[in-house]
This record gives structure tokens, C-alpha cells and sequence, in this order.
């Protein structure tokens, strides 16, 4: 018998995933191998601003009965007492939420699912999000099953706290340096939160009407993203970032410039703490370069027309401008929605995304949600 050989590593390919669904099918597929009724395992995010769940990732994601949903966490009892004790709940059978009115248990038992074990994920006693794993058999989750479930389930949460943490420290870099903007050209104070709902309103609204493929992570980067479009700025001199009169023709050839820069000032930032591994860098490489460009070719830095414009950066241009029109600026009170509205639809027929326009308008409550909780001065009725 030889002392030394190689041996197989289910889980080797975890470091040499892209994204973190990826990633997850990798831990799914090992719990399978040693759990086959485990038919689904998911993630499950919490935004503690808003209070709301939001899907992640799930395997396997093309059956996954909940995709681009999400909830406020304060609808799910079951899911808030589990928070409270710190520990798995394991569901035997899943009739025992016959009853419940919630759209999320009515997906899942009408999917066939008939038990589940959940995992919330805490860090320093924040929620971070859940763990869910179901399975068609009732009782499943038991015995030497469920010893196997929590190993890999800690597993996932872990991977899920691993990607987060990399997430924000990326973010906590980019938006360090969008404070020094924001200290020499002041935004209205929730700006930034806002347009990047919006951003997320669009995109959830797009993949519902089948307009666009985003998956729930790709739409959790665009949410994370779209607040650092803007981030060039910093390279603009004061004399023309500030200047309360309209700018000349020259000045604004300068202004022009900071989507480039701000590109430019990504890529370093990326190259310099190694932050290649994030998934979907591309998402915010695009909207910081493309988010001035318009449909007629007249916008800038490049001039793109039409598709040629990434959708991430066309779904930044109408939450930006959406925002800018019902907020209160130095040179204009807040607009009503109604007439922010008309007026994107009228930008839609040459400068802004028709799609995406009429996307923010169909979901007007929840627009006048993120106003109502992340308001400054706005005009909302």
C-alpha cells in the first residue's frame, strides 16, 4: 500500500470559483454526495437599514422557487425567533405553515418541499443573512443527516461572511474617498442610499418582466455599486466641481472627464489590495464609466449609443437622475414624483432608458417607501 498519494478534494474548487453561487453549488453538490435529499440550499441576505430579506444564491438556481424575491424580516416570525436564539430550526414538515398567508412558505411547500433546516448567519451578534437547506422527505432532517447539514451549512455562512467582508472593504475604500467628494460638493444626505434601491428597484423589475438576466447576486452587486458612480469627482478641481454658475464650454470638457477617473482610480484601487476576486467587478467598472452616456450618442465620456451603453450604467442614469429631480439642489426645489416621472418619460425617448424608466415608475409604492424611510426634503406626493 503506498504511504503517499493524492486524494480527491470535493471542495477544491471553491478558491477557483468566480462568484459565490458558484461557490455555493460547490458545497451543495459535497452535501448531496453525503446527504442526497438535500434537493436545495440557498442564501438569504438581510439589509439592516431596511429590515427586508433578500435572495442571494440557491442551488440548484435554475429550480429555485425564490429567486429576486424578498421580505421584510418582520413578516417572518418563524425566521425572527430563530434569530433571537442564536441556532438552526429544523422543520420536520412543513404543513405546519399550512396556513401562513407568507409568499415565501407558499413557494417553497408548492415547489414540494416538505422539510427545511435554516441557519441564521451572525457576526458579532449582527444578522447577517440565513442558510436554508430543504428536502422533498418529511423527517429528513435528523440524526446523522443533520450532524452533516450543520457542518456544511456553517460552511456556506462562513463563505457568505468571507465574501461580505471583502465586499466591504472594497466599499469602505471607494466610499472613504466619495466622503471627500461629498465634503467639497455636498450631495442631499441620503442620496446615495436612495439611487441605489432605485437601482435595485429597476433591476428586480427588469428580471420579473424578463427584459434582463441578472441573477439575485449580480442584482445584490449593482445595489452594493451603484452608490460609488460618481466617485471620479474627486479628480475635478474646485473651480469648476463648485461653481455655482453654469460652467463654459471648456469646464465642462473637464467635467466630462471623471467618469475616466473614476474608472481609473477602480482599477487601481482593485490592483493595489488585491481585490480581483470580488464577482461581478465588472458591474461597477462599467456603471462608474458609462453612467453619463445617453441613447443619441451625446452623452459622455465615449459617445456609446443605444445597447452599446452597459445596462448597469443605463439603470444608474435613471435612479441618479430620478433622484436629482425630487430632491431639493441649490438651484431647484424637490419635483412631485408625478412630474419626476413625466419627465423621465420624456427623456426616454432619446437620452434615457425606456425600459428602465418605465420599470421605476410600475413600482411607485416601494419608490415612495425608500423616500419615506431614506428621505431628506423630497417631494413625494
Amino acid at each position: 500500500m503506498d504511504r503517499l498519494y493524492i486524494c480527491n478534494d470535493p471542495l477544491a474548487g471553491l478558491g477557483k470559483a468566480a462568484t459565490f453561487s458558484e461557490r455555493l453549488a460547490i458545497v451543495h453538490a459535497e452535501l448531496r454526495r453525503r446527504c442526497p435529499g438535500v434537493d436545495r440550499m440557498a442564501v438569504a441576505l438581510h439589509d439592516p437599514q431596511s429590515g427586508l430579506l433578500k435572495t442571494f444564491a440557491a442551488s440548484p438556481a435554475a429550480e429555485s422557487p425564490l429567486c429576486n424575491y424578498e421580505v421584510a424580516l418582520a413578516q417572518a416570525t418563524s425566521l425572527r425567533d430563530t434569530v433571537a436564539h442564536g441556532r438552526p430550526r429544523v422543520v420536520n414538515d412543513l404543513d405546519v405553515f399550512a396556513a401562513s398567508r407568507g409568499e415565501h412558505t407558499r413557494r417553497i411547500r408548492g415547489h414540494g418541499f416538505a422539510s427545511s433546516y435554516t441557519l441564521p448567519i451572525l457576526e458579532q451578534a449582527q444578522l447577517i443573512g440565513f442558510v436554508f437547506c430543504n428536502s422533498m422527505h418529511k423527517g429528513y432532517f435528523q440524526g446523522g443527516v443533520l450532524e452533516h447539514v450543520g457542518v456544511m451549512a456553517h460552511l456556506a455562512a462562513q463563505l457568505v461572511i468571507n465574501e461580505l467582508g471583502e465586499m466591504h472593504s472594497l466599499n469602505a475604500a471607494l466610499r472613504t474617498a466619495i466622503g471627500m467628494v461629498h465634503l467639497r460638493d455636498p450631495e442631499t444626505g441620503n442620496h446615495l442610499e436612495r439611487m441605489a434601491r432605485y437601482a435595485r428597484l429597476i433591476a428586480s423589475e427588469l428580471v420579473a418582466l424578463g427584459k434582463c438576466n441578472f441573477d439575485d447576486e449580480q442584482i445584490e452587486q449593482l445595489f452594493n455599486f451603484s452608490p460609488l458612480h460618481d466617485i471620479g469627482k474627486i479628480g475635478i478641481p474646485d473651480n469648476i466641481l463648485l461653481k455655482p454658475a453654469r460652467l463654459a464650454p471648456d469646464e465642462r470638457a473637464v467635467m466630462a472627464t471623471h467618469p475616466v477617473i473614476g474608472r481609473q482610480m477602480i482599477d487601481t484601487l482593485i490592483a493595489n489590495f488585491a481585490f480581483e476576486g470580488i464577482p461581478y467587478l465588472s458591474i461597477l467598472r462599467q456603471l462608474v464609466e458609462y453612467h453619463h452616456e445617453t441613447l443619441d450618442g451625446h452623452g459622455y465620456p465615449h459617445g456609446l449609443q443605444g445597447d452599446e451603453i452597459p445596462l448597469e450604467a443605463r439603470i444608474v442614469a435613471v435612479s441618479d437622475v430620478f433622484d436629482a429631480l425630487t430632491t431639493t439642489r441649490p438651484y431647484k426645489g424637490p419635483w412631485h414624483n408625478q412630474h419626476a416621472f413625466a419627465m423621465l418619460q420624456l427623456l426616454a425617448i432619446d437620452k434615457l432608458d425606456p425600459d428602465c424608466v418605465e420599470a421605476l415608475i410600475s413600482r411607485e409604492a416601494e419608490v415612495r417607501e425608500i423616500q419615506e424611510r431614506f428621505g431628506d426634503l423630497l417631494a413625494v406626493a
